[in-house]
């Protein structure tokens, strides 16, 4: 469904940000269900209506795009710069999409707390991955290894936390150890290597591609 409606209600509980075409900055309202859109002075539209339910992630797409995750239904959403919605549901396998990034492979990567690593072309084309290796996963971004990265937060204790790489073909591999603990947001840094916040250890974790660990708190940063 591609539906286009206007709401002004500002910012509301926004969740997710990123860059989007025209030089404008979009984000998602999770409280009242729409997806904003703001310039660099400020100026602010929000888009709502069908198709938007819970918006968490946003992402630039390939497509010209901006793609979002609905954590309430579990869905993908694609909206036009003039506020066309289209929603795309992910069936019984999905629950609750978060995070979700541009890949390497010209497709949409998104993670599901339910435990799955979902995959969908700008077609609406998707496919999920699942096993033991992902577990309550928050947020994924692109590695500087071509691969896919997502935090395991271990749901807050009942699962271990980790951290894990997935290849575009669906390998995964899990990454354990001290100073993963129950890491939520992650991104590339400048060194090549994948950064990543432990919200319940108030602490920010560093991993080579090889897995390498370190850990900065308070203690350790000043």
């Amino acid at each position: 469904m591609s539906l286009p409606s206007t709401f002004y209600y500002g910012v509301d509980e926004p969740d997710g940000i990123t860059d989007g075409p025209n030089g404008a900055l979009w984000f998602t309202n999770y409280k009242n269900d729409t997806i904003g859109r703001m310039t660099t002075s400020g100026a602010n539209i929000n888009y709502g209506g069908v198709g938007i339910d819970g918006p968490e992630g946003i992402t630039s797409g390939p497509d010209g795009a901006l793609w979002f995750t609905n954590f309430e239904n579990g869905s993908i959403g694609r909206i036009t710069p003039s506020g066309q919605v289209t929603n795309f549901a992910l069936g019984g396998t999905a629950y609750a999409s978060r995070g979700i990034t541009s890949g390497p492979d010209g497709a949409l990567w998104f993670t599901m707390v339910g435990g799955g690593i979902g995959r969908i072309t700008t077609s609406g084309m998707v496919t999920i991955f699942s096993g033991e290796l992902i577990n309550s996963p928050q947020q994924i971004t692109v590695g500087p290894d071509g691969n896919l990265w997502f935090t395991n937060d271990g749901d807050y204790g009942y699962q271990q936390a980790s951290i894990g790489q997935i290849t575009t073909s669906g390998t995964v591999t899990r990454f354990t150890g001290t100073g993963i603990a129950g890491p939520t947001g992650i991104t590339a840094g400048p060194d090549g290597a994948l950064w990543f916040v432990n919200t319940p250890s108030s602490s920010v974790g560093r991993m080579t591609t090889s897995g390498a660990l370190t850990e900065y708190t308070a203690s350790t940063i000043y």
